[in-house]
């Protein structure tokens, strides 16, 4: 099974002054199945309810002359938004030693758990 967080948005529809659009009403943890997302919708009551499951995410960018796609998973709406805020802070150049760096303290943090 694809592991993701799931967003459940709720569809309104135009009314005066207010353009027709989704809205974010629940937002639901990495690990959380399809049937949990559903039972969710169900407690929120009636309405036209999508469930969006964010989990790829592709930093695409051209390098020697070739499209590169450095894949990873956002494990939450907040590890989303910090890529997105990196890709705008390296202004799309991957930033090959800051995450090797990030991976190889998370690495032995981890050895320092067990």
């Amino acid at each position: 099974m694809p592991q993701g967080y799931y967003t459940i948005e709720k569809w309104n529809g135009a009314t005066k002054n207010v353009r027709p659009r989704w809205t974010v009403v629940l937002q639901l943890p990495l690990g959380t199945s399809l049937a949990a997302a559903e039972k969710a919708v169900e407690g929120l009551g009636e309405g036209f309810y999508r469930v969006v499951q964010m989990q790829r995410v592709i930093w695409a960018e051209q390098e020697d002359g070739n499209l590169r796609l450095r894949k990873s998973h956002a494990g939450s709406p907040e590890s989303l938004e910090a890529m997105r805020q990196m890709y705008e802070r390296c202004r799309g150049v991957y930033p090959v030693e800051e995450v090797r760096e990030a991976r190889r303290r998370a690495k032995r943090k981890r050895a320092g758990q067990s």
